[in-house]
């Protein structure tokens, strides 16, 4: 069920015991002639102030089931006698089966063992209880102390009424004071937004260029490196070229030489066989002559000798010529031929060189034109970025002094922000004028707390007494446990001749037995199981809405409908982690431990009604609210008759409420009668 159609169905419940109350515990009457200061025609009920407790919790519907107590054997027997049948009542110790003796020494150690164990157990608890009665004496002591300082703790929320009050009326000017700001800003953004972009438009003006300077820079840079890669390789180009014509010339060296020598042998041989050839042409001039002179002179002697230069030199041209034509031929065509062919391959190697000399010097050349272009423009970059600096200082400057005032906020920022401070303005009044509403509520209920702590300190003795009493029956239930299991052992060991006995270990209805006369059973067989009256649980659904609301070990009042108008106390003992889903709903299994009393017996599927018990005030006086008119600064009044039987008012001082009934801290006793006017008018 969700947290609406509970909501409708417990003003149902309360509508319908207000009537119910007015009708049983009210007399609808009248007034005639109690009062002179009361019109005739005024109707009142009356009510009983009571003593007894007011409940607040969420009430579900759930079943009880009972624990199931499984009693065994710790080995195995026959079976002689059975003293129980399905339905038969037993007390815890009561005989359920006899058994023979057969196996009696394995049963004695089995209760040595386990009468060791109870003992750890009862010292165990012993030793806890120590521990728990140091808390709750601490406990008892802090309520005290709590008691003591609830008068400063009422100054103390009535300081923060008026701080809450004091910071909500802080929070409404702070509020109007940044409105205020904002909306002078709104008017300044527009100018101030258009000087802000004029410098950021003059600013990418200058980066822009700047930028346009760069590209270029980088593509002079750029094709410059080309260029010295290029150059790089043109020069390690003509590094190979020349490597390779050396390699060459120091190949075909031997040939060169000779070839050279050839040639020089037959430049030398050319050399001889002219100035032998002039030689011959002198002898022979020189014997025509001589041979004219001897014919004129008759005389011979002359023309002798130059027969004989003549005869001299034929023969040094002749042995000239033979030296030429042996010098020639021995330069012949594959001499002539390697020669050429060196002479090419030296041509060739000597056009690359020159080529690739000329390339260098070409792009060396490019380089130094590149390299002025590019300082030139490094030039035009560092002026334009001097320039651009100094206007980015003057921006930076204008730029922070309108950060501070604008931050990131553009108009229509500034405007949203407007907007949203006239809402939180709206509910910052709304929040102002709720808490100074709401001072009378808070201050009332912290005068209720006080008194309540108060109270609270009257009855914490009780508490702390219970809680012994609660630590000294656990011990005290343990020492019952190992004197029962001691006095087990005793009587076995002294009817060991009558035989050896099965008892139950708690109160309750047999719900099975599993063995007959003259049958075997095992050893830890389950031989009968009895509904344990003292381990009762009910199981309820809780909805998501309402789970967060209790928690384990939380009180709750359990009634019955085979029991009603009793209320069995309980407390919670699990709640499901995991939820269950059904038709769109989330609930969550909570399990309530009982504590039912000894004239009830509770079987498995009852349908109960549980209550989780959020808040209750015990022993207290308390009165339908319908009779309690609230005058604020924590007072109350109440109408009652007065010595002369008039209807009077009275101030009393109130605590919880559950809705229906107020707790009256003072002001009335139980047993008085007060008065609440009724809307129906008599004539």
């Amino acid at each position: 069920m969700g947290s609406k159609s509970k909501a409708k169905k417990a003003v149902i419940v309360v509508i319908s015991i207000i009537v119910a109350a007015g009708i049983c515990g009210g007399t609808f009457f009248a007034l005639n002639g109690r009062s002179e200061n009361v019109s005739a025609e005024s109707a009142y009920r009356e009510y009983t102030a009571s003593k007894g407790s007011i409940t607040v919790g969420i009430s579900e519907s759930g079943t009880a089931s009972v624990n199931r107590s499984y009693i065994s054997f710790p080995v195995s027997a026959e079976v002689e006698e059975v003293y129980v049948k399905v339905g038969s009542v037993v007390k815890s110790g009561d005989k359920i089966a006899k058994l023979s003796t057969d196996d009696i020494d394995e049963v004695k150690t089995q209760y040595e063992s386990q009468l060791f164990s109870a003992k750890l157990e009862l010292d165990a608890a012993i030793t806890e209880s120590k521990t728990k009665l140091a808390q709750a004496e601490n406990t008892y002591r802090s309520n005290l102390l709590e008691s003591g300082s609830a008068e400063e703790t009422y100054q103390l929320s009535v300081t923060k009424i008026q701080n809450d009050i004091s910071s909500a009326e802080k929070n409404l000017a702070d509020l109007k004071e940044q409105l205020a700001e904002y909306e002078a800003l709104a008017g300044s953004y527009p100018s101030d937004y258009k000087v802000y972009s004029e410098y950021d438009e003059k600013y990418d003006t200058y980066n822009e260029t700047y930028e346009s300077y760069s590209d270029i820079y980088d593509g002079y840079k750029d094709v410059y490196k080309q260029y010295e890669k290029t150059l790089k390789e043109y020069e390690k180009e003509l590094s190979d070229i020349k490597d390779e014509y050396n390699e060459y010339l120091e190949s075909v060296q031997d040939d060169i030489s000779e070839l050279t020598k050839l040639q020089n042998n037959i430049e030398q041989a050319k050399t001889a066989l002219d100035e032998a050839y002039k030689a011959l042409e002198r002898a022979k001039n020189s014997s025509v002559s001589s041979s004219s002179d001897d014919s004129s002179s008759g005389s011979g002697s002359s023309s002798q000798s130059s027969n004989n230069s003549l005869s001299s030199a034929q023969e040094k041209y002749n042995e000239a010529l033979e030296n030429y034509d042996e010098a020639v031929s021995a330069y012949g065509s594959p001499e002539k031929s390697r020669y050429l062919t060196i002479e090419m391959r030296k041509e060739k190697y000597e056009n690359k060189v020159t080529a690739a000399e000329n390339k260098i010097t070409e792009y060396k050349e490019m380089m130094e034109d590149y390299s002025e272009m590019m300082e030139e423009y490094a030039d035009m970059m560092s002026d334009h970025s001097k320039e651009m600096n100094k206007y980015k200082a003057e921006l930076d400057e204008y730029n922070s002094d309108y950060t501070k005032l604008y931050g990131n906020m553009d108009e229509e920022d500034i405007a949203k922000k407007i907007s949203s401070l006239k809402s939180e303005i709206k509910n910052a009044e709304y929040e102002l004028e709720r808490v100074t509403l709401n001072s009378e509520d808070s201050e009332l209920s912290a005068l209720q707390i006080r008194d309540s702590s108060i109270l609270g300190a009257s009855t914490a003795e009780e508490t702390y007494n219970q809680t012994v009493a609660q630590i000294n029956k656990g011990i005290s239930d343990k020492q019952d446990s190992y004197n029962k299991l001691e006095k087990e052992y005793n009587t076995l060991l002294e009817n060991l001749g009558d035989g050896i006995y099965i008892y139950a270990d708690c109160d309750g209805s047999v719900a099975s037995v599993n063995m007959s006369e003259g049958g075997t059973i095992g050893a830890n067989q389950s031989v009968a199981s009895i509904m344990d009256s003292s381990e009762v649980y009910v199981s309820v659904s809780v909805s998501e809405d309402d789970i967060s609301s209790v928690s384990v070990g939380q009180a709750a009042s359990v009634t019955l409908s085979s029991y009603e108008g009793i209320a069995i106390d309980g407390e919670i003992d699990t709640i499901a982690v995991e939820p269950s889903r059904s038709s769109g709903s989330v609930s969550y299994a909570v399990s309530v431990k009982i504590y039912p009393s000894e004239n009830i017996t509770i079987y498995e599927g009852m349908t109960c009604e549980v209550t989780f018990l959020q808040k209750q005030v015990s022993n207290v006086v308390y009165v339908n609210a319908q009779a309690v008119e609230y005058k604020g600064n924590g007072i109350s009044a109440v109408l009652v008759y007065d010595e002369n039987g008039s209807v009077a008012e009275k101030e009393v001082i109130t605590g919880f409420s559950d809705g229906r009934y107020v707790e009256i801290i003072s002001g009335l006793s139980a047993g008085d009668t007060v008065l609440a006017e009724s809307a129906v008018r008599m004539s």
